[in-house]
Protein backbone atom coordinates (compact mmCIF):
# COMPACT_ATOMS: atom_id res chain seq x y z
CA UNK A 1 0.00 0.00 0.00
CA UNK A 2 1.18 3.28 -0.89
CA UNK A 3 -0.26 5.19 1.94
CA UNK A 4 1.97 2.80 4.52
CA UNK A 5 5.06 4.93 2.87
CA UNK A 6 4.53 7.99 4.37
CA UNK A 7 3.26 9.81 7.51
CA UNK A 8 -0.82 10.26 7.18
CA UNK A 9 -0.21 13.48 8.78
CA UNK A 10 1.73 14.54 5.78
CA UNK A 11 -1.64 15.80 3.16
CA UNK A 12 -3.44 16.97 6.95
CA UNK A 13 -0.72 18.88 7.46
CA UNK A 14 -0.73 20.74 3.98
CA UNK A 15 -4.49 21.28 3.89
CA UNK A 16 -4.05 22.91 7.49
CA UNK A 17 -1.15 25.13 6.60
CA UNK A 18 -3.34 26.22 3.82
CA UNK A 19 -6.94 26.76 5.61
CA UNK A 20 -5.09 28.56 8.51
CA UNK A 21 -3.30 30.85 5.93
CA UNK A 22 -6.56 31.93 4.14
CA UNK A 23 -8.20 32.12 7.58
CA UNK A 24 -5.85 34.71 8.62
CA UNK A 25 -6.72 36.28 5.58
CA UNK A 26 -10.37 36.35 6.78
CA UNK A 27 -9.51 38.21 9.82
CA UNK A 28 -6.29 40.82 9.24
CA UNK A 29 -8.51 43.40 10.55
CA UNK A 30 -8.45 41.71 14.25
CA UNK A 31 -5.57 41.28 16.94
CA UNK A 32 -5.65 37.64 17.10
CA UNK A 33 -3.09 35.42 14.97
CA UNK A 34 -4.21 32.36 16.55
CA UNK A 35 -6.40 30.79 19.37
CA UNK A 36 -9.87 32.14 17.58
CA UNK A 37 -11.44 28.80 18.60
CA UNK A 38 -10.90 28.76 22.27
CA UNK A 39 -13.27 32.12 22.24
CA UNK A 40 -15.53 29.89 20.30
CA UNK A 41 -15.50 26.69 22.92
CA UNK A 42 -15.61 29.90 25.84
CA UNK A 43 -18.79 31.23 23.84
CA UNK A 44 -20.24 28.15 24.16
CA UNK A 45 -19.62 27.27 27.90
CA UNK A 46 -20.93 29.42 30.73
CA UNK A 47 -18.69 29.33 33.94
CA UNK A 48 -15.88 27.48 32.00
CA UNK A 49 -12.91 27.31 34.23
CA UNK A 50 -9.46 26.90 32.84
CA UNK A 51 -8.82 23.44 33.55
CA UNK A 52 -12.37 22.65 32.38
CA UNK A 53 -10.91 24.37 29.24
CA UNK A 54 -7.58 22.99 29.13
CA UNK A 55 -9.56 19.20 29.30
CA UNK A 56 -12.29 20.66 26.49
CA UNK A 57 -9.48 21.39 24.24
CA UNK A 58 -7.25 18.62 25.33
CA UNK A 59 -4.32 20.50 26.05
CA UNK A 60 -2.52 20.13 29.50
CA UNK A 61 -2.73 23.24 32.14
CA UNK A 62 0.52 24.95 30.98
CA UNK A 63 0.04 25.32 27.39
CA UNK A 64 -3.40 26.24 28.59
CA UNK A 65 -2.25 29.01 30.85
CA UNK A 66 -0.27 30.43 27.81
CA UNK A 67 -3.20 30.60 25.42
CA UNK A 68 -5.58 32.16 28.30
CA UNK A 69 -1.75 35.18 28.86
CA UNK A 70 -2.27 35.34 25.00
CA UNK A 71 -6.17 36.07 24.50
CA UNK A 72 -5.71 38.37 27.94
CA UNK A 73 -3.25 40.36 26.50
CA UNK A 74 -4.95 41.36 23.81
CA UNK A 75 -7.86 42.08 25.78
CA UNK A 76 -10.42 38.94 24.63
CA UNK A 77 -10.55 37.52 28.42
CA UNK A 78 -9.79 38.19 31.80
CA UNK A 79 -9.69 35.73 34.55
CA UNK A 80 -11.73 35.43 37.85
CA UNK A 81 -11.46 33.88 41.04
CA UNK A 82 -14.08 30.89 41.38
CA UNK A 83 -15.68 32.28 44.55
CA UNK A 84 -16.74 28.49 45.10
CA UNK A 85 -13.68 27.54 44.54
CA UNK A 86 -10.66 30.06 45.35
CA UNK A 87 -8.20 27.39 43.40
CA UNK A 88 -10.27 27.82 40.20
CA UNK A 89 -10.18 30.58 37.73
CA UNK A 90 -12.95 31.55 35.67
CA UNK A 91 -12.41 32.36 31.83
CA UNK A 92 -14.85 35.38 30.98
CA UNK A 93 -14.97 37.06 27.64
CA UNK A 94 -14.39 40.56 27.56
CA UNK A 95 -16.79 43.04 25.15
CA UNK A 96 -14.12 43.16 22.59
CA UNK A 97 -14.24 39.09 22.20
CA UNK A 98 -18.26 39.07 22.24
CA UNK A 99 -18.05 42.19 19.38
CA UNK A 100 -15.23 39.94 17.22
CA UNK A 101 -16.99 36.47 17.58
CA UNK A 102 -19.30 36.80 14.80
CA UNK A 103 -16.61 37.96 12.35
CA UNK A 104 -14.49 34.76 13.78
CA UNK A 105 -17.81 32.93 13.16
CA UNK A 106 -18.92 34.03 9.66
CA UNK A 107 -15.40 33.42 8.79
CA UNK A 108 -14.94 29.98 9.57
CA UNK A 109 -19.00 29.13 7.74
CA UNK A 110 -17.71 31.53 4.76
CA UNK A 111 -14.36 29.53 4.36
CA UNK A 112 -15.39 26.00 5.56
CA UNK A 113 -18.02 26.46 2.46
CA UNK A 114 -15.05 27.67 0.48
CA UNK A 115 -12.99 24.60 1.31
CA UNK A 116 -16.10 21.99 0.74
CA UNK A 117 -17.27 23.12 -2.87
CA UNK A 118 -17.60 20.09 -4.87
CA UNK A 119 -17.35 17.88 -2.15
CA UNK A 120 -20.76 15.72 -1.51
CA UNK A 121 -22.78 14.76 1.88
CA UNK A 122 -21.72 11.22 1.54
CA UNK A 123 -18.36 12.20 1.13
CA UNK A 124 -17.90 14.55 3.76
CA UNK A 125 -19.32 12.10 5.69
CA UNK A 126 -16.92 8.93 4.80
CA UNK A 127 -14.31 11.77 5.70
CA UNK A 128 -15.37 12.31 9.40
CA UNK A 129 -15.87 8.79 9.90
CA UNK A 130 -12.23 7.79 8.64
CA UNK A 131 -10.86 10.39 10.87
CA UNK A 132 -12.84 9.55 13.72
CA UNK A 133 -11.47 5.40 12.90
CA UNK A 134 -7.77 7.36 12.75
CA UNK A 135 -8.12 8.94 16.26
CA UNK A 136 -9.80 6.06 17.90
CA UNK A 137 -6.98 3.48 16.55
CA UNK A 138 -4.33 5.96 17.94
CA UNK A 139 -6.01 6.92 21.22
CA UNK A 140 -3.89 4.80 23.50
CA UNK A 141 -1.23 7.40 22.61
CA UNK A 142 -0.84 9.88 24.65
CA UNK A 143 -1.23 13.26 23.24
CA UNK A 144 1.76 15.31 23.77
CA UNK A 145 2.43 17.43 20.42
CA UNK A 146 0.95 20.74 20.02
CA UNK A 147 0.68 23.03 16.62
CA UNK A 148 1.08 26.34 17.86
CA UNK A 149 0.19 28.69 14.21
CA UNK A 150 2.24 32.01 14.27
CA UNK A 151 1.29 34.51 11.64
CA UNK A 152 4.43 36.25 9.87
CA UNK A 153 5.66 37.68 6.90
CA UNK A 154 8.01 36.75 4.94
CA UNK A 155 10.46 39.39 3.14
Amino acid sequence: MKYLEEPLTRPLVSVTKKYLSAFSEELEGLELERYHFVLLRIDENDELTQKALANLLHVDKSFMVNIIDYLAERGYVTREKNVKDRREQIIRLTDKARQDIPVIRTAIKRLNKKSLKNVSEEQLETYREVLNMIQANLSDSRPNIFVEYKKFEVK
